[in-house]
């Protein structure tokens, strides 16, 4: 049961391009319809004269809510649907929510059939099982093959660069021990730290957290209300100092390692409490140079 819940819990990758929707919506509403067709499973032995007519039906309308259950609840739902947050627990219940309505409104329309064509008439509830098991079974083999192939390509690339950055050999590093100050965005309050000091940045709403190392090599909070774009065009011509995701700054000197998994890579530090993203824009170059 732990490694189920386990499993469930593990990063996944929602994918918010509507070219990616539409691709997956292609493939499962063909599969549903050649699968039906070639096999005719259940009762569709019986419906040989509108078995093609019948059956394409059924893709067509699988089609249409994949598209519709990837695409509309996202934009109503935005935390829930959170890129960073998407799990394979999330992404299985939104798969079953969406079976079960695709499969009643397969059902409702399928009545138009059966009245014509004096067809023998099958309850919901026993539509909905044949439902789930044409549709779960194979959605849920392709998730956990799709996860462990992402995760495992991941890792061994974030092996890769960290084999590559521990090899590197130490290019000389320009010491700044000059103070910066960051202004607010009102220009009323300023924030004024060593860039040594600097651990990490994240945006909080209209507001930046940053996170300093103090003499007890313990972080310290502080807060300014100010964009992440306005600091890292502050901090810029320091070269340690990377933005690699769109709520987060690091000092790369703080960080030790990086790892993949499904939804994409993290960062590690033994000076921060929490691992930290890294944005699927950056390059393998760009990822490169997040460990020194």
């Amino acid at each position: 049961m732990n490694k189920i819940i386990s499993w469930l819990s593990t990063p996944y990758y929602f994918n918010p391009s509507i070219k990616f929707k539409f691709k997956i919506g292609v493939c499962i509403g063909l599969f549903v319809f050649l699968f039906l067709y070639i096999f005719k499973p259940f009762y569709l032995v019986s419906l040989e004269n509108i078995l093609l007519e019948y059956t394409l039906g059924i893709g067509f309308i699988t089609f249409f809510g994949v598209v519709f259950f990837l695409y509309v609840p996202a934009l109503f739902f935005k935390n829930y649907f959170n890129e960073d947050n998407w799990t394979i627990g999330r992404n299985l219940f939104l798969i079953i929510i969406g079976i079960l309505l695709t499969g009643i409104l397969i059902w409702s329309l399928g009545n138009i059939y059966k009245s014509k064509y004096h067809l023998k008439n099958i309850s919901l509830t026993t539509f909905l099982w044949y439902t789930y098991l044409v549709g779960t079974l194979p959605v849920v083999f392709f998730i956990f093959i799709n996860e462990k192939n992402v995760r495992e390509k991941r890792e061994k690339r974030a092996e890769k660069i960290n084999k590559h950055n521990k090899e590197k050999l130490k290019k000389e590093v320009i010491e700044l021990p000059l103070k910066v100050k960051i202004y607010s965005d009102n220009k009323k309050e300023c924030i004024s730290f060593s860039i040594e000091e600097l651990v990490y940045i994240t945006s909080q709403g209209n507001y930046a957290s940053f996170f300093l190392m103090n003499e007890n090599n313990d972080l310290k909070e502080k807060i300014l209300r100010v964009t992440l774009s306005k600091i890292n065009s502050s901090l810029n011509d320091y070269q340690n100092i990377i933005r690699c995701h769109k709520s987060y700054i690091v000092n790369t000197n703080f960080i030790n390692d990086i790892y993949g998994n499904a939804r994409g890579y993290m960062l590690k530090s033994d000076s921060i409490p929490i691992t930290i993203p890294v944005s699927r824009s950056f390059s393998k170059e760009s990822l490169q140079s997040l460990l020194r």
